[in-house]
């Protein structure tokens, strides 16, 4: 290139001025050199194959796992199924709970915390119960859990749904909750040898989490009848 633009020079073709804008105007500009420069092996696509292009996927599509078994995460989450579950029970039970009637007849049944309970009934309610016409189940109210009669008919579609709230239904062929003479005294005295402090802790309410625990268990069932007042 040197060498024809002083050719041209000496020939008097073109003037100086001419020869140094012709040579500015054919030099490559730095942006070309970079289109004309190859690409390295691994910088870029091969000509003409395809525009690989990654898509991620949003956080909220991806699916949660569960909580481990045994977590705080899992424990939240069954006390969280417990309250809907009393919430359940409480609705049906009040919608159905049949009012007691005061009088001289001591009925005897257990907690599912296994303390000895009784109602103070009348001839005709402790009557229903020994003969399968009424039944003695949980009410989860949302401070403690309070006991109800309720007809036969609910109790046996509770022990199937909620087998640890019913507390005592003489239903023919599985009877819950029966107890005989001897074990009630033997219950009563053993609760009344017992200090403030334990009979205190053995009363205290169950969390959400503890009757979550108690659900998977198989209900206590085919005891002998209930006795009379021991005492």
């Amino acid at each position: 290139m040197q060498n024809l633009r002083d050719k041209l020079l000496k020939a008097g073709l073109v003037t100086p001025d001419q020869a140094e804008k012709a040579e500015k105007t054919s030099a490559p500009s730095p942006r070309a050199e970079r289109r004309d420069r190859p690409e390295r092996a691994g910088s870029g696509p091969a000509p003409g194959g395809p525009l690989l292009v990654a898509r991620l996927q949003p956080i909220s599509a991806i699916p949660k796992l569960p909580p481990l078994p045994g977590s705080k995460a899992s424990q939240r989450l069954e006390a969280k199924r417990q309250v809907e579950r009393d919430r359940q029970l409480r609705d049906q039970v009040l919608a159905a709970q049949v009012a007691v009637e005061p009088g001289e007849r001591t009925f005897y049944f257990v907690t599912r915390k296994n303390r000895l309970r009784r109602l103070e009934l009348s001839e005709a309610q402790a009557e229903a119960l020994e003969q399968g016409r009424l039944a003695v189940v949980e009410r989860p109210d949302p401070a403690q859990i309070e006991h109800a009669l309720v007809p036969a008919e609910l109790g046996v579609a509770l022990v199937a749904e909620f087998p640890k709230a019913v507390r005592f239904l003489n239903a023919p062929g599985s009877p819950v909750g029966f107890l005989s003479d001897d074990e009630v005294k033997a219950r009563a005295a053993s609760e009344a040898a017992e200090t403030p402090e334990e009979r205190a802790a053995a009363d205290a309410p169950q969390s959400a989490e503890q009757r979550a625990e108690e659900a998977a268990e198989a209900p206590a069932q085919g005891e002998t009848p209930t006795g009379p007042d021991p005492g």
